[in-house]
């Protein structure tokens, strides 16, 4: 087990995991975060996507990552973003607000089994793309 330090949708964490765990098995098997899903297990259909951020130059960068292949490890001294971290005081994030009102979906294939369902991978990749950037603006 090794210990690393992080930030959850910006709560400081500190965590004991063994060093081949996933980001995927770390939230929903040791902090009971079950809104990252596991779909196809190899990083193909991105029902796992969460973004993580890292300091650069002053400035926060975020990148989005399957949480079902990327080692746990790599969370220390970052910032993770899962899609329990979207909202703010109670609100969807303009993204989500977006995707429901245009009553949007996304069409998963997880071996030869067609998923149609909100997926928060969409608004977890706009998250990440719209966290890059210094004053963001989003009218849903």
């Amino acid at each position: 087990m090794a210990t690393m330090t992080f930030l959850l949708n910006g709560t400081p964490q500190r965590c004991n995991v063994s060093p081949d765990a996933s980001i995927l098995t770390l939230l929903r098997e040791h902090l009971a975060l079950t809104g990252t899903k596991e779909g196809c297990a190899s990083g193909d259909c991105g029902a796992c996507t969460v973004a993580i951020g890292e300091s650069t130059a002053g400035s926060q960068k975020f990148t989005s990552a399957n949480a079902c292949i990327t080692p746990a490890h790599q969370l220390q001294g970052r910032h993770l973003v899962t899609i329990e971290g979207l909202s703010e005081k109670g609100h969807l994030h303009p993204a989500q607000e977006a995707m429901i009102e245009c009553h949007a979906v996304s069409v998963v294939f997880v071996r030869q089994v067609s998923l149609c369902r909100f997926s928060p991978c969409i608004a977890i990749l706009l998250n990440a793309l719209l966290r890059s950037y210094k004053n963001y603006h989003l009218n849903a």
